[in-house]
């Protein structure tokens, strides 16, 4: 899973994607993130992940209250949100 930008995140949200907003002090945002990583083969969308101490104003922006947080986005529009750890199912249901 890509670490991308404010920039990349303009540019990557209008597609249909997943970005993690995540931190590097974060238990829970670790374990979600081996998880999607361990089965990107198993998951039809991207997901790329945002460090909210590195891109604070734009999670503000997104009121992004808790990490992690996923958001799924289509178009440049979100779709829907989920926090907290999940596994591989919450994944997949997530997407779909």
């Amino acid at each position: 899973m890509k670490n991308i930008n404010e920039k990349e995140f303009k540019e990557l949200t209008q597609g249909k994607v997943v970005i993690q907003f995540s931190a590097s002090w974060c238990g829970p945002c670790k374990m979600l993130s081996k998880t999607i990583e361990s089965h990107e083969d198993d998951l039809s969308l991207p997901f790329y992940k945002i460090d909210l101490d590195e891109s604070a104003d734009l999670a503000r922006s997104l009121k992004v209250m808790a990490v992690p947080t996923l958001i799924l986005f289509e178009n440049g529009v979100e779709v829907k949100r989920v926090s907290g750890s999940k596994n591989i199912n919450q994944l997949q249901d997530f997407i779909s």
